[in-house]
């Protein structure tokens, strides 16, 4: 949008509007208040759902109240990439429980095609701190003809010492279409640590329905990793 910011963008766009309506008589006097307030909230909507996603990715995780300011940032050297499609995750601190954690920084792949980082953010509101987790989500725009097909997942079992940190609560963004259905995010294993995955609006096939990721504690204290998939209707999973 030219280098306007989108709530930026949003508020000319209610300004406009607001500025717009009274000056037309005819308008005015045929427009209740509470027509006006509705036309108000739809411009608002469709502002939401035409802008792009990276003006809105604070709304894919839900921030966590801290009282305990994260230390300082910790000065880091940047290795040589493995290869081109590698991208570096700056270390950060984050909130893990009720501590804070120091996330070294590294190079990782993407969980697959269409994600950005989305890096960890602290607030300080007041004197209390937010803390919003560093997430992979989508780039772009949900679209009704596509359906969401998840990464293969490996070629043997995701097996792991290292139990999943709590779930995220995650901020769904409005419905962007009739029948859109919700695919959760997901605590993933990058191969060395844990790592969250935004959830995200998928077209739902005929016939079908969506079997979330989750992780199972198995009996001999190990965590695995079963991947969603889309299943028949009629199938147990």
């Amino acid at each position: 949008m030219n280098g306007v910011a989108p709530f930026e963008y949003t508020i000319t766009l209610l300004s406009h509007a607001q500025a717009t309506l009274p000056a037309c008589a005819t308008v005015r006097q045929a427009l209740s208040p509470t027509v006006i307030g509705a036309l108000m909230k739809k411009i608002l909507l469709l502002v939401v759902l035409t802008c792009p996603l990276d003006g809105f990715a604070q709304h894919f995780v839900t921030g966590v109240r801290v009282t305990i300011a994260p230390p300082a940032i910790r000065l880091e050297t940047v290795p040589t990439a493995p290869s081109l499609r590698h991208q570096w995750i700056a270390g950060y601190w984050a909130w893990r429980a009720g501590k804070h954690v120091w996330i070294a920084g590294h190079w990782t792949l993407p969980p697959g095609s269409g994600y950005v980082w989305e890096p960890a953010s602290w607030e300080n509101r007041g004197g209390v701190w937010l803390f919003y987790e560093g997430h992979w989500r989508p780039a772009d725009a949900p679209d009704p003809s596509f359906v969401y097909q998840p990464p293969p997942p490996p070629g043997r079992a995701e097996i792991v010492e290292t139990p999943p940190p709590g779930a995220i609560e995650e901020m769904r963004p409005p419905l962007p279409f009739p029948d859109a259905i919700w695919i959760p995010g997901y605590w993933d294993w990058d191969g060395i640590r844990h790592v969250w995955i935004a959830g995200r609006w998928s077209a739902r096939p005929p016939g079908y329905d969506w079997q979330d990721y989750h992780w199972k504690h198995r009996r001999d204290g190990k965590w695995e990793h079963k991947h969603g998939h889309w299943h028949p209707h009629d199938e147990d999973d």
